[in-house]
């Protein structure tokens, strides 16, 4: 059985290595990179780093961000007061090996840093995405993350996604949603978002296609 550690500094070229690895074969607009500093300040100063280790061999990495007073905090993206920026936790950058995908790794540990940020005394969970990413959107909200915003960053759209802590997700049904649209569809997406909708789950339309967002109003 394959298991998820936390990591420490010893694995700190691995993990650069495997980020710049999936890097190399990414939509530079989908997948945004990040400096060797970003990783080992999240091994132990700002964060946690977790991974699946085959004896050795890093197979897989998911970064937690525990951002500290002062650091950047994606909680300003989202307009929070500035009393709940310390109870933020940032599901950050995730990244698998070509030869270890299909395996559901990305959703297992998005689920385990959730967990992890609970343990760290974290409310809110928040991460962005870009719509067309189309594996980590599915798994980041299957994951029980929910679509709270959309704006231009890391030079392209990116989803704003939350998660309350406090809280367990509740699944949605289809005949549930009030509406559906393509994740691209962005001017969709701007009119329900500030018509007060957030998304909640996907359905896909194709395998090459991003898949469509199901939309609630906001309770």
């Amino acid at each position: 059985m394959t298991l998820i550690t936390r990591l420490n500094e010893t694995h700190l070229s691995a993990v650069i290595a495997l980020h710049h690895d999936v890097l190399a074969d990414a939509d530079p607009t989908l997948v945004a990179g990040e400096t060797d500093i970003f990783f080992k300040q999240h091994l132990s100063d700002c964060g946690q780093i977790f991974g699946i280790l085959d004896q050795d061999t890093l197979l897989a990495y998911g970064v937690l961000g525990l951002p500290r007073p002062g650091d950047l905090n994606f909680g300003a993206d989202h307009s929070l007061p500035p009393d709940q920026l310390k109870s933020v936790a940032h599901i950050d950058g995730v990244a698998v090996r070509r030869d270890f995908r299909g395996q559901n790794w990305q959703y297992k540990l998005t689920c385990h840093r959730l967990d992890a940020a609970r343990t760290a005394g974290r409310e809110i969970a928040l991460t962005t995405v870009a719509p067309g990413n189309i594996a980590s959107l599915i798994n980041i909200l299957s994951a029980g993350m929910i679509i709270r915003g959309l704006k231009e960053k890391y030079g392209g759209h990116r989803f704003l996604m939350r998660a309350d802590l406090g809280k367990n997700p509740m699944p949605h049904q289809t005949n549930e949603i009030t509406h559906w649209c393509p994740a691209t569809d962005f001017e969709n997406c701007h009119r329900l978002l500030k018509a007060g909708y957030v998304g909640v789950t996907f359905r896909k339309a194709s395998a090459q296609s991003a898949p469509d967002i199901g939309w609630l109003p906001l309770d």
